[in-house]
């Protein structure tokens, strides 16, 4: 996966830098920022928003009187929070099925447990993932809609995103847990941004939002707190050394919004 996403980000980058030195630039800068990232999709509780940076530079040529491109290389650091409740099954008695102990108060298995195979632990998980991407938007900027104002610009435009590292942390119970298993995320995922954009001499003010069209699976805390177990040494049941099998985990999947102020510089 590391060789992949390496080699992806090095071809990205060559071929915009590329394409870039093809032409004759207009202008050059570099951007300063925070985001705020809500996660939206098959999620417990709320997504609280949490700002995180965002840094880059730009290049910009003019297309014509009204419309000008923008290329951008921008390294964000984006956290997506997952607060709430979450529910994990057990299969107490490891024999592979959840359902053979129905809520009839009959021992269907005979081993003297009544619907041992039904249990469902909910608990409280407090925690987040912290993720980096490589973000290559090719943005278009226009000012000739709504009669704005010439120091006002429409910025729209698609990004290109390549995850770099990342992991999840939670606490739960006064115990902290950790993963850096990021294989349900896309290593390569498209965002679409809009937003506005003020000019005021050298200086620019972005506001603008981007919207995560590719979805991701998130590892479920209770999924977490397994791996972190047998990781240490622990043992959900002695002798088990595959508990995915006896465990069913909350589904987490969805799709990213970010908010984004960026401060623009021009060089």
């Amino acid at each position: 996966m590391k060789i992949t996403r390496s080699v992806l980000i090095i071809m990205s980058i060559v071929s915009l830098y590329s394409s870039l030195h093809a032409i004759d630039i207009d202008g050059k800068g570099i951007n300063l920022g925070l985001n705020y990232t809500k996660l939206w999709g098959n999620v417990q509780g709320s997504s609280d928003l949490t700002p995180r940076f965002t840094i880059g530079g730009f290049v910009n040529k003019k297309i014509n009187n009204w419309l000008v491109i923008q290329p951008e290389v921008l390294l964000t650091s984006k956290i997506v929070y997952r607060d709430g409740k979450e529910r994990l099954m057990l299969d107490n008695d490891v024999d592979g099925l959840f359902n053979e102990d129905e809520y009839d108060l009959i021992n269907n298995d005979g081993d003297g447990l009544i619907d041992e195979d039904r249990q469902e632990l909910e608990f409280e998980a407090n925690g987040h993932y912290q993720l980096y991407y490589l973000e290559i938007p090719i943005l278009f900027k226009t000012w000739s809609f709504m009669n704005l104002p010439h120091n006002m610009n429409i910025i729209f435009g698609p990004s290109f995103d390549f995850l770099l590292w990342g992991n999840y942390k939670f606490n739960q119970a006064g115990h902290s847990y950790q993963s850096k298993d990021l294989s349900g995320i896309s290593v390569f995922s498209m965002d679409l941004f809009c937003g506005i954009e003020y000019d005021f001499g050298k200086y620019g003010l972005q506001l603008l939002i981007n919207q995560g069209i590719i979805e991701n699976e998130y590892k479920s805390a209770g999924e977490v707190i397994m791996h972190t177990l047998k990781e240490n040494g622990g043992s959900v049941w002695p002798g088990i050394d595959n508990y995915s099998e006896y465990c069913k985990f909350q589904k987490v999947s969805g799709y990213g919004t970010s908010v984004t102020v960026l401060l623009s510089i021009n060089l």
